[in-house]
């Protein structure tokens, strides 16, 4: 009798705190604290910081603003030359979309998965997208994303980037209130948790699934092979309740079924019996025909020049009006790289015989597609020989089972697809883009953007007006040029978008870089169709900077480094890298100083590594001549390997700071007194940081941005502080209003944020 006494008395317990849960679930503040050897590993992985502790916040409250864009900017003089007829609405976006979700009873839910961003979700069927909380975790970029269909607040994210692998991944977190918390569910016991990173190697995860009916679980598509956990869906409340009843508490235990690396999973309803087929496809295909209790590799299928295309990757896709089938995108390249060219076909599998049957070569009559990037690839559940697929522009549809195919309609969404899906009458389709989403409601003919509210944007340059009126300018990967003015976003150049400049005498004169030394320039604020190109053979990546004293004078780099005393309508060499050393490449970076007007430093690429750096420096810049201008090289540098940037000394031209990007804690920060380097890095520890800029003043504040966040110092500080709230994803590029007194950041993946200038003490 006592026994059952106590029984009842601890479900009554339960019952009473179980509630207390449900009730707080909504109002939890961030992500649940992951286990210490889960920190220990992530640490090493360059993935989460210990930078939370009060000693090394200081209690200094930063508040961060978001500025955007989340809305898809407007074309400014579309059909011009900054942005010619043939590319408009092709390049405006507010951001990198690599997977998307759409409930399968429900049209109006759909995700979005930005890999360097973050996740959004719609219930209106994208007339607007809320954030879907992945800014509160140490990575923020989300890769993919599995919702439980019968409870649509809970769902499972893979962070970082299993595609193009632009951002690391701590693994998988669950939510079971629409992003409001997330927990861990790598699983806490190392012989049976999700490997996300070792001392060898680095796992990328492309995509989770779950079984449409059991949430519990869950398969892992990812570059260290397919992955299966059965108890995904384990609740902090079922762990209370073993508490309560003397049971040790558990975590999810990972399988791995599969070795090899995975991109995509499908879940087949069966026709006849009641488990579903799984099927993932990568460099292989497996299939597992009990409801992923066992697995079979299968044969490959027939492949050309496999001799010379030796790297496989397999799309796979499957329509529900032919059941036993699957069509298979499968594409070879010479190197492990998503966009090599190589081989590509459209096959059929059967899934009764296990036999394949060519239908044809896709590296024919499908315009633009990269063979070994055959994501974007989508079959109708209604029509099976509707198919779409895509990569750059513009979209192909087969009505014949992919025998055909034929242009869908030209400029009808932003450039690079990755992912297309029907949702389930055949009739919308959503494609995710470098761009955004767009969305089809006649079968893929028409697209129209639907990305309100998605703020993906991926930061290269920002530049930003000295005035009280925000007004910021920005280079977007795969966005181009993009001005906030007036309130209101503009795309006013495409292509791939790098820096930017923004006069601080003049708000009307800004500059606007594409790739391999592309510069459009506006002298009015409105029209960006004035070309200032410098002919200085730059790299992809166009560097330009204004003199910081002499706002008439504009540089850019490459081959050449090239001077314009007026805005860029005429140019001159100023250091020309094969007259200087025959061994150099190309100058990639310069740094300036307002205090010291005739000194540059210029980071110069070799021609035999072309990563390894030499530092130039003058100290007659502003020479009218410039034959006259004299350059030195700086004897020595502490380490090899890529520098982010430099920052000049204001009491000594030959004092200045030094930032590499490298993870390792030590060799990252150094200061070069004018005779030695001196190792600063202090407790910078992994952060892999990409981003330094001085804030003007008597105290000469440092200001450092990298995959941790934004950490500051001033010149005699000796420790770091952590300027915490912003998303966990790359910092590209600073600068400075000294009117409102803000710190300007562009982010890679999650836009433009900015926050107050720590004034002097």
């Amino acid at each position: 009798m006592n026994s059952c006494l106590k029984f009842l008395a601890l479900v009554c317990i339960s019952v009473f705190f179980g509630s207390i849960l449900r009730a707080q679930e909504d109002s939890l503040p961030g992500p649940q604290s992951a286990p210490d050897w889960y920190k220990q590993v992530l640490r090493s992985s360059e993935a989460l910081t210990s930078y939370s502790s009060e000693d090394i916040e200081k209690k200094i409250k930063w508040k961060w603003e978001f500025i955007g864009p989340n809305i898809q900017p407007e074309e400014l003089n579309p059909g011009g030359r900054a942005i010619p007829a043939y590319a408009v609405n092709r390049g405006n976006g507010t951001g990198r979309i690599n997977y998307l979700y759409v409930h399968p009873k429900d049209n109006n839910k759909v995700w979005a998965c930005s890999p360097t961003g973050g996740i959004w979700y719609t219930r209106n069927g994208g007339r607007n997208w809320l954030i879907g909380g992945a800014d509160a975790l140490p990575i923020s970029g989300v890769s993919s994303v599995a919702v439980n269909n019968a409870k649509p607040r809970q769902w499972v994210i893979s962070t970082g980037d299993g595609d193009d692998q632009f951002m690391f991944t701590d693994g998988l977190w669950r939510t079971t209130n629409g992003g409001k918390h997330y927990e861990n569910i790598n699983g806490s016991d190392p012989s049976t948790a999700l490997p996300f990173r070792t001392d060898r190697s680095t796992t990328f995860i492309s995509e989770v699934v779950c079984k449409p009916d059991d949430f519990n679980f869950l398969i892992v598509a990812s570059s260290n092979g397919l992955w299966v956990c059965e108890n995904a869906a384990e609740t902090t409340k079922r762990k209370f309740l073993q508490g309560l009843l003397g049971k040790k508490k558990t975590s999810q235990r990972w399988k791995r079924v599969a070795e090899g690396q995975f991109y995509d999973i499908e879940i087949i309803p069966h026709p006849t019996a009641g488990d579903n087929i799984m099927v993932a496809a990568g460099e292989k295909l497996v299939i597992s025909y009990d409801g992923g209790l066992t697995w079979e590799t299968m044969e490959q299928p027939q492949l050309e020049n496999v001799d010379k295309f030796k790297f496989v990757r397999m799309s796979i896709e499957y329509s529900l009006a032919l059941p036993y089938f699957l069509y298979v995108a499968v594409t070879c390249s010479e190197r492990p790289v998503m966009s090599a060219i190589g081989d590509a076909s459209l096959q059929l599998f059967d899934l009764k015989t296990k036999e394949w049957s060519v239908i044809r070569s896709l590296n024919r009559d499908v315009t633009n597609v990269i063979p070994t990037r055959a994501r974007a690839f989508a079959v109708s559940p209604v029509k099976p020989s509707h198919l779409l697929l895509a990569n750059v522009q513009p979209i192909n549809l087969s009505v014949d089972g992919g025998k055909t195919f034929s242009k869908v309609e030209k400029n009808q969404m932003h450039d690079d697809l990755h992912h297309i899906e029907f949702t389930g009458d055949g009739k919308t389709v959503w494609a995710a883009h470098d761009g955004g989403v767009s969305v089809s409601y006649d079968e893929g003919m028409h697209w129209q953007s639907m990305d309100k509210g998605i703020g993906a944007a991926n930061v290269f340059g920002v530049s930003t007006s000295q005035t009280k009126e925000l007004q910021i300018a920005f280079g977007g990967y795969d966005t181009g040029g993009n001005l906030l003015r007036e309130n209101k976003w503009w795309h006013v150049s495409w292509g791939d978008g790098f820096e930017t400049i923004t006069s601080p005498s003049n708000p009307d004169v800004i500059f606007t870089t594409m790739q391999n030394g592309l510069i459009q320039a506006s002298t009015n604020g409105k029209s960006f169709d004035e070309g200032r190109s410098a002919n200085s053979r730059s790299e992809w990546h166009t560097f330009i900077r204004m003199h910081p004293t002499d706002h008439n004078t504009i540089y850019c780099g490459g081959a050449r480094l090239m001077r314009s005393n007026d805005l860029g309508k005429k140019w001159e060499n100023i250091f020309d890298c094969k007259s200087q050393d025959s061994t150099l490449l190309t100058v990639y970076k310069y740094y300036l100083s307002a205090t010291h007007r005739e000194v540059m430093y210029v980071y110069v690429l070799d021609e035999e590594t072309k990563v390894n750096p030499q530092i130039w420096r003058t100290k007659n810049l502003c020479e009218e001549d410039p034959t006259k201008i004299v350059w030195e090289k700086l004897a020595y540098l502490p380490l090899t390997g890529w520098l982010s940037s430099i920052e000049v000394d204001d009491t000594n031209a030959d004092k200045f700071w030094l930032l590499y990007n490298r993870p390792e804690a030590d060799g990252k920060f150094w200061y070069y007194d004018g005779k030695r380097f001196n190792d600063q890095s202090f407790n910078l520890n992994g952060s892999k940081c990409e981003a330094m800029i001085k804030q003007s003043g008597d105290e000469q504040r440092l200001y450092v941005g990298g995959n941790y966040g934004v950490f500051t110092k001033t010149k005699n500080e000796t420790e770091w502080t952590l300027m915490k709230g912003l998303p966990g994803t790359y910092i590209k590029s600073f600068d400075i209003n000294y009117v409102t007194n803000k710190l300007i950041v562009g982010t890679f993946g999650r836009g433009i944020w900015q926050c107050n200038l720590l004034q002097p003490k």
